[in-house]
């Protein structure tokens, strides 16, 4: 409800200067129609302003803050390397309020540039994942639509149910719109598929509709190419989770040897040393409470990352 208010709120204020200027932001158009979010460009642009302003604000009152209880000496390197500088040596008496105006726009840079720069790249982000869902469970549905046609359902009517079954997740989501611009729109399968086609995230499942096209308007049989098309995925399928266990195994060979026998190697090595009073254990406990711990927390996202989520 008040991302609702928020963005009807920013929209009136700014969406006349983003929808002069459509030509401008086609890439983002055509993202933020992969992404199904529902929402206009200039609607879209106008709530990534609104929340770069309050974050700029946000960051202008943590950067006063920060100034008042520590001081800008306390925070920033740059009054060290002023003041010991003959070059500013004039500027000396100014140095203090030169740096608290630097570290407030930092913190307003950093908090509104980086919210502004994160809304232009979250629907690049948001497709990313979509497409990785899409094409994980397509064969899935390929396989749904092939046994439906099988038991002799009109090609609408398996679309229809499949974007009900939410099994499916994204494919789903994407025959949903199809279904849509038929019930909705008054469109021909024909036309909603092509216009899917054009703004799903998925090249799979875009081959899979421009097939399907080619096979309804030659007036062939589409219950024998959900077959092949089935048939296909699954040896797709097995392809790529031969490869997925392979980078499996790559991936624990390469942990054990440099994450756990060389760290062992070294910790022994490293102990020894410091017994003979020739090294420093900080070195050691640097080892074992940082550099293990951050290189495992590394891989276990490195392999949920690419871990199929089936």
């Amino acid at each position: 409800m008040v991302i609702r208010h928020l963005s009807s709120y920013s929209y009136h204020l700014f969406g006349e200067y983003f929808k002069k200027r459509r030509e401008h932001y086609f890439d983002l158009r055509q993202d933020l129609l992969r992404t199904r979010l529902n929402i206009s460009y200039d609607m879209y642009l106008s709530l990534a302003v609104m929340c770069s302003i309050l974050m700029a604000i946000f960051g202008l009152i943590m950067a006063v803050l920060l100034v008042s209880l520590f001081g800008a000496s306390d925070i920033t390197l740059l009054r060290l390397m002023i003041t010991n500088t003959d070059i500013f040596e004039w500027f000396h008496q100014y140095t203090n309020i030169f740096l608290k105006v630097v570290t407030t726009i930092f913190f307003i840079v950093i908090f509104g540039g980086g919210t502004y720069v994160t809304f232009l790249n979250a629907p690049k982000a948001i497709n990313s994942d979509r497409k990785r869902n899409i094409d994980i469970m397509l064969p899935y549905a390929v396989h749904y639509m092939s046994a439906m046609s099988g038991a002799g359902v009109i090609p609408v009517d398996i679309l229809s149910s499949l974007a009900k079954n939410k099994i499916y997740r994204e494919a789903a989501k994407e025959t949903s719109y199809i279904v849509r611009d038929i019930n909705v729109l008054g469109h021909d399968l024909v036309h909603a598929m092509k216009t899917v086609a054009a703004t799903t995230p998925s090249y799979r499942f875009q081959e899979f509709l421009q097939g399907a096209i080619t096979i309804v308007s030659s007036g062939g049989d589409l219950e024998s190419y959900f077959k092949i098309k089935a048939e296909q995925y699954v040896i797709e399928n097995r392809r790529e989770q031969k490869e997925f266990l392979e980078t499996l195994g790559l991936i624990a060979e390469t942990y054990i040897t440099a994450f756990v026998a060389g760290p062992l190697f070294l910790i022994v090595m490293m102990s020894v040393m410091a017994t003979m009073g020739g090294m420093d254990l900080m070195f050691m406990y640097i080892l074992i409470y940082v550099a293990i711990p951050l290189a495992t927390l590394i891989f276990v996202i490195l392999i949920s990352s690419i871990t199929p989520e089936v």
